[in-house]
Parts: C-alpha cells; sequence; structure tokens
C-alpha cells in the first residue's frame, strides 16, 4: 500500500486536507473536521472503525476502570452511574467519532461535543481530567491498531487520524465548558449579590427568632424531655438549615462566618452530649457550667450575626419583577450547591415543580392582569408555606419551583401534599372579579446521586407531567 494511497502528502507543498493543516484549523470550524476525515482513504478509517467497534466495551471498561481508581476522578463517579448511565454513553459517543466511513454530519458530530462540554461543566468535571480520559482511550486504540492487519506506515497514518479527531473533540468540548463555567461563575456572583440585597432587617429578625427559640427549646428540653431523650441539635434547626444552604451563600468568605459555624459545631458537638450525659452519684453538678457555655455561645453567634447583616449594603434585587421570588436564572448556581452538599454530607434534598392548573383560562376569563395577580399571591402562598432554608423560584409562565433542603422522598412529598392543600384553601382575589380558588399540580423529584442537576429538575417535569395527565390537582413522585 502506498503512502499516496493512505492520504499521506507526497509533496512539500501538502494542502489543508492534510493532517498536519487541519490541526491548524479550529473545532468551531466544519472545515477542520472535513479535512481529517478526508487525511485518510475509506480502507484505513474502515479499518480504525473496526478496531473501534469490534472492541468498544473493553475500550469504555478499561476507560471508566482507570478513572474510577483515580484519587482525583474516583469520588466524581460510582460503579453505578458508570453502569446504568454512563458506559453507554461513552459507547455512543465512540462509534459515532471514530465508527464512520466518510465524514458524515460534521454539524451534528460538533454539536454532540458541544453537548458533552456543557454536561461536563454542569457536573463540574475539570476539563484536565477530560484531557486524561482521551489519552487513556487513545493510548488503548493504538494498541490495538498494531494487533490490527494494517502495517507500519499504515498503523502511524491512523494513529494520527485518530489523534487528531480526540484533539479536535476535546477542543470543542473546552470551548463549551469555558463558556458554561464563566456564565455560571457570573450567575454565581450575581445570586451572591442578590441575597444581599434582600430585607436585610426582616431576614435578620427572622433568624434571631430563630436561634432563641432553639435555645429555648434545649433549655425546656432539659428539665421536660424523657430519659434517652436527645435535645434537638442546632445544625438541624431552622436556624442552622438557613446558616447552611443560604447564609453560606449570602456571606461567602466572611471570617464571621466560620465563627458562627464553628460555634454550632461546638454546641452540638461538645455541649450538648454534656448537657445529656448523667450526673455522677455524689459529684457536684456541672449543669449550671454547661448551660452558661450554652448561653454564652448563643450569644457569640447573635452578636456575629448581627455584624454580618450589618456589614451588608443594599443591592439591587434579582428577583422575578413580578412575583418578588428567585429568578430562574439562579437555579443552577442553587441546585448545583446543593447537589455539592448533599454529595459531601451524603444527605437528600428534593425539587417539587409545581403548575398552576387551568392558568389559561383564568387569563381567559380574568385577562392577563388578573393572571398577574393570581400569580403574585400564588408565589406569597409558596414563600409563607415554605421553611425559610428552602428555596422558591419563578421557574416560567405559571410554574414554580421549591427546593427543598434537607428533604427525603417521603418528606419532600408531605411537603408537597401540604402545599396543595394550603393551595386549595387558600382564597385568591382579582380586582373587580371576587374570590378565585385554584390548584396545583406538583412534580417531585429527590436527589439520586446524579451530579446534574439538569437531570433532576427533568425528573421532576416528568413526574409533573404524569400528575397533570392523571387530572390534575395531584403530587406525583418520580
Amino acid at each position: 500500500m502506498s503512502s499516496s494511497s493512505l492520504g499521506i502528502p507526497t509533496s512539500s507543498g501538502g494542502s489543508d486536507d492534510t493532517p498536519g493543516r487541519a490541526c491548524y484549523l479550529s473545532a468551531s470550524n466544519e472545515q477542520a473536521w472535513a479535512a481529517v476525515y478526508r487525511s485518510v482513504d475509506a480502507y484505513t478509517r474502515g479499518q480504525v472503525a473496526a478496531v473501534v467497534s469490534d472492541s468498544v466495551a473493553q475500550l469504555v471498561d478499561t476507560f471508566y476502570s482507570v478513572l474510577l481508581a483515580d484519587a482525583e476522578a474516583g469520588p466524581r463517579l460510582s460503579h453505578d452511574i458508570v453502569a446504568t448511565r454512563l458506559h453507554s454513553g461513552m459507547t455512543r459517543w465512540l462509534k459515532g467519532l471514530l465508527c464512520v466511513r466518510d465524514q458524515g454530519d460534521i454539524g451534528a458530530l460538533m454539536a454532540t461535543q458541544k453537548k458533552v462540554g456543557e454536561v461536563h461543566a454542569r457536573v463540574h468535571i475539570p476539563m484536565h481530567l477530560v484531557m486524561a480520559g482521551a489519552r487513556i482511550l487513545k493510548n488503548e486504540i493504538a494498541l490495538r491498531l498494531r494487533a490490527s492487519d494494517l502495517d507500519g506506515p499504515a498503523v502511524a497514518v491512523a494513529m494520527q487520524y485518530v489523534g487528531n479527531l480526540f484533539d479536535l473533540a476535546v477542543e470543542q468540548m473546552s470551548r463549551a465548558f469555558m463558556r458554561d463555567i464563566s456564565r455560571g461563575a457570573r450567575n454565581d456572583e450575581a445570586y451572591r449579590l442578590f441575597a444581599l440585597g434582600q430585607n436585610i432587617s426582616t431576614e435578620r429578625e427572622r433568624q434571631r427568632a430563630a436561634l432563641l427559640e432553639w435555645s429555648q427549646a434545649v433549655l425546656i428540653g432539659l428539665h421536660y424531655r424523657a430519659p434517652g431523650q436527645a435535645l434537638p441539635r442546632l445544625a438541624a434547626s431552622e436556624f442552622g438549615l438557613w446558616l447552611q444552604h443560604k447564609g453560606g451563600a449570602m456571606f461567602e468568605s466572611a471570617p464571621a462566618l466560620q465563627q458562627i459555624t464553628e460555634a454550632v459545631a461546638r454546641l452540638d458537638q461538645e455541649v450538648l452530649p454534656q448537657l445529656m450525659r448523667n450526673e455522677t452519684p455524689g459529684q457536684a453538678s456541672s449543669m449550671p457550667d454547661h448551660v452558661r457555655e450554652l448561653q454564652e455561645l448563643v450569644a457569640r453567634i447573635k452578636h456575629l450575626l448581627n455584624g454580618l447583616f450589618d456589614m451588608v449594603a443594599e443591592i439591587e434585587s434579582g428577583s422575578d419583577p413580578l412575583t418578588n421570588v428567585l429568578n430562574r436564572r439562579f437555579l443552577p448556581s442553587v441546585v448545583g450547591r446543593e447537589i455539592s452538599i448533599a454529595r459531601r454530607q451524603r444527605s437528600e434534598f428534593s425539587v417539587l415543580l409545581l403548575d398552576i392548573d387551568h392558568f389559561k383560562a383564568i387569563n381567559d376569563e380574568h385577562g392577563h392582569s388578573g393572571g398577574d395577580q393570581v400569580l403574585r399571591q400564588f408565589a406569597e402562598v409558596l414563600h409563607q408555606s415554605c421553611r425559610s432554608s428552602d428555596f422558591v423560584f419563578r421557574y416560567g409562565g405559571e410554574e414554580f419551583l421549591v427546593v427543598l433542603v434537607d428533604a427525603g422522598r417521603e418528606a419532600a412529598l408531605a411537603a408537597a401534599e401540604k402545599l396543595g392543600a394550603e393551595i386549595r384553601r387558600h382564597v385568591f382575589t382579582v380586582t373587580e372579579a371576587g374570590p378565585l380558588h385554584i390548584t396545583a399540580s406538583i412534580g417531585v423529584a429527590t436527589f439520586d446521586g446524579h451530579p446534574d442537576y439538569a437531570y433532576l429538575i427533568d425528573r421532576a417535569d416528568k413526574a409533573l407531567y404524569r400528575a397533570k395527565q392523571a387530572g390534575r390537582d395531584r403530587s406525583e413522585t418520580a
């Protein structure tokens, strides 16, 4: 087999169709992809396709076995997710890139790489891990090409062809990855600023009251709790949940936030166990000292909390202009952060997707002004019915999304049923039209370990669809 038949340039001038010249073009240029596919003849492309197709299962197994064993990549994956979701996706990706006899639909191929890069950004897979994975696959394919029917020069051309395609794919992924990461960073900062711009005085008093309520519950529990009954932990209280899920975003990087977190941990891990410990007969009680320490730590938390709120300046609100709940653009930041917390602490959280039933009829009968009044009141019902640690979003149109922190499937379903009942009970009012009763359909989905926030919301959306198909005014779980 001659060099020319393999697509190797036979003159010093070369052309844009050669592998070398193709490398000079951006991965966002379809000519780069076309040039790489045309840089080898149909026979070589067929041999590469056959090698990859015959061993694709082993290639994917090797790829994930190496990543699962890696100290950095391993914790981001699990054998279950690899087996049920990622293995088939990687198989399709490899075949789409390399198991082709001609260049095929390059536009669709480029779109696939872009989508993969966006997913990597959403689940925070660093690009250096993607490049390490590509290196593993290229090496495994090279070993199999050397054992194929291709001779030495043909193997070199085939390996360059495979390398160029992988490089183009990773480059295209990187462009999408960096674009989404930058957008996410801007949204994270915008959400932080938005959180700071809320009604600070109201939030301050709400959290001071929650902290006081917890300390009173502990003191009452010391005298009236049953033998062996645990005292309530501050981290699990209304204040503790707010501190972890919202306070962390509002006051990120503030030294006082870390000091409050340490005080909460000390109360839960040292002071409460000391208060619950049985006193040794014949020894003086140390209860007053421990109660005094509890009160001092609570007072310290109050002081630090006041300082955090005092340092916050009013910032232009970033809420939905109609309903004054969270803007949808903050959804990736909030849910992404909850996923990180859930994975780190092995905890649960859930999302509720609510849709006002027959909202079009409301608009038709009362006009868009009447519909807007209903939306504002609906958002207020949600806001008042949820805990201060939960997040309420205007998802779009007449749809709202609630992120329930520290809530598993049963708790989320109970919360959905409670919300549905509260919506049915509430009397909505429309100017010049009198009272109005409405209902809502609700889809419930609980975080199951999948790192992509879009997957969780899609599950809630499918559950919502089932609720509407089953007659509306009901809750369904994913």
